[in-house]
């Protein structure tokens, strides 16, 4: 794989990015020429990392995927194992030209990892430390890639588009993850309807965080929150499902996924 010409390893990637982070595919599309590729190669890692978890039934089988990215990270473009997937190889490129914190990857990678075992998914701090870890991680990569310096503000910024974002993707996890008997409901919820609201609940006043402090953000942070564009209208898919949350699966159309982003992208504001 890894001596195919560079335009058919690209395209590889585009289209796995396309198929498995559509939101995170088509914010990059509207990001500077000069960070495209590199956004679009860290969603479709985002992708590969977090199917992991919906293709496995056992957790030990997830671990071992989750453990050849790690190896694949560490090792970085030059290592063989890179050469088998385009993706990998994508990623290590884009990390090594941007110095990418390998941290932020593992702490993603360790957090994907917490979805493999019954008990998931955590609560109070430890969702919060969850969500920030896996959606937060990828805001704080996207961030970095698109040349936006760490700290003040933008960390804080990007911590509450992180919770408000990674509670719709808890959401989209959750029929999934009950069926095979990984998911567990919190304490004192009653059920999931009850328990989804909460849910749905706190993503909204994440969201309201979110939209006061990017009022003062870079505009060079925009195109890695684009997809925080998506959370009202995910929210609402979910909210008319009442009890069956916990059995369907939910989404938005192509269509409202293109107007929102184009349209946050346009107004400068999620």
């Amino acid at each position: 794989m890894g001596s195919a010409p560079a335009p058919v390893l690209d395209e590889l990637v585009r289209q796995a990015a396309r198929t498995s982070e559509p939101d995170r595919y088509l914010a990059a599309l509207l990001a500077p020429n000069a960070a495209r590729a590199d956004l679009i190669a860290l969603a479709a890692f985002a992708g590969e990392a977090a199917r992991i978890s919906r293709l496995v039934n056992e957790p030990m089988m997830g671990e071992v995927r989750l453990q050849w990215w790690r190896d694949v990270l560490e090792a970085g473009a030059t290592n063989g194992s890179a050469a088998q997937s385009p993706v990998a190889e994508a990623i290590c490129r884009t990390a090594a030209r941007h110095q990418l914190s390998e941290e932020e990857f593992l702490g993603l990678l360790e957090a994907h990892g917490q979805e493999l075992w019954p008990g998931f998914p955590p609560t109070g701090s430890e969702l919060e430390r969850y969500l920030d870890r896996s959606e937060g991680a990828l805001l704080r990569l996207s961030a970095a890639v698109l040349g936006v310096p760490e700290g003040g503000a933008t960390d804080d910024l990007i911590y509450a588009a992180g919770q408000a974002y990674g509670r719709v993707r808890l959401l989209l996890l959750l029929p999934g993850l009950i069926a095979k008997g990984h998911a567990v409901l919190p304490p004192g919820s009653g059920d999931w309807q009850r328990a989804s609201a909460r849910i749905t609940g706190d993503a909204r006043d994440w969201l309201a965080k979110t939209r006061t402090q990017l009022a003062n953000a870079p505009r060079a942070l925009l195109p890695a929150l684009l997809p925080v564009a998506l959370v009202e209208p995910y929210l609402k898919v979910f909210e008319g499902l009442g009890s069956g949350v916990a059995r369907q699966s939910a989404d938005i159309t192509p269509l409202t996924r293109v107007w929102k982003i184009w349209l946050a992208s346009m107004r400068g504001r999620v």
